[in-house]
């Protein structure tokens, strides 16, 4: 019998690292706008540290059922990377894995004060953002576009119009993770343009149900991880360094650097 964790812990494993997987090698973002508007694609796995039954990879009798499925004993990673854990325990030990899973909750909370202080200064005076009242509703307009939000609980909600009817959506939680995002259009209706030459090599690997995953490399650090449906619509990516996402023209753009002359 295996001692299974509960939907609310890992939905918490997921939110704790902002749905990013916890191998500090990948940081690929599991979570992402679905091809049907209103729904999100998840594409993460809440793995156990310690087996969830007899034979399982890094078993320890001692543990209680309770323990065994509790948030304790659970890593946040995507697909690929909880496979990867079980090729071999005398590498990916219990020590190694719980060192991953506290580095991620780490990077999450400072993405997160990065995060609140790019928000704040984009649509609203410091002084204002930290005096947002729960349940109350705030707008403001700067260049023609729109932001709105409100505070519910421990989440931030936030509303940015780009454009009439252009609408993209975040949820923030109480530590600055990003929790949740919506493209004002299906996410397999945009593209991802690189720029010419900034590409070194690329992988494709097959996942669970037919889904796919390309890994693009590139210069200057640049990391871009793409996963795909069984019919070739981009369902989630990832990029590291950063990306500009045009959703007018619905275009997601990885250029070079720029560097200024001295």
């Amino acid at each position: 019998m295996r001692d299974d964790f509960k939907q609310e812990i890992k939905e918490t494993l997921a939110k704790r690292v902002a749905f990013v997987c916890s191998n500090p090698e990948c940081n690929m973002s599991t979570i992402g706008p679905n091809s049907e508007q209103g729904k999100s694609t998840n594409i993460g796995v809440a793995a156990h540290i310690t087996a969830a039954s007899k034979g399982g990879k890094r078993y320890d009798e001692t543990l209680s059922a309770e323990q065994r499925s509790s948030i304790d004993n659970g890593i946040w990673l995507c697909q690929t990377c909880s496979k990867l854990i079980d090729t071999d325990e005398k590498k990916y030990t219990i020590e190694l894995l719980k060192k991953w899973r506290d580095i991620n909750e780490k990077k999450a909370a400072t993405r997160l004060n990065k995060q609140i202080d790019q928000n704040s200064a984009m649509f609203a005076d410091k002084g204002d953002f930290e005096k947002i009242k729960e349940n109350g509703y705030y707008e403001k307009e700067f260049s023609g576009q729109k932001v709105r939000y409100y505070l519910q609980g421990p989440f931030l909600h936030i509303e940015h119009e780009l454009r009439s009817g252009i609408i993209v959506y975040y949820v923030i939680d109480e530590l600055g993770n990003l929790v949740d995002t919506k493209f004002p259009f299906p996410l397999h209706e945009y593209s991802i343009k690189i720029d010419d030459g900034l590409i070194l090599n690329s992988k494709k690997e097959i996942l669970d149900q037919n889904y796919s995953k390309e890994t693009i490399l590139m210069k200057w650090g640049k990391v871009a991880i793409i996963t795909k449906d069984p019919d070739g619509k981009m369902v989630n990516f990832h990029i590291e360094k950063g990306a500009t996402i045009d959703h007018i023209n619905k275009v997601i753009l990885v250029t070079a650097p720029t560097f200024e002359k001295k």
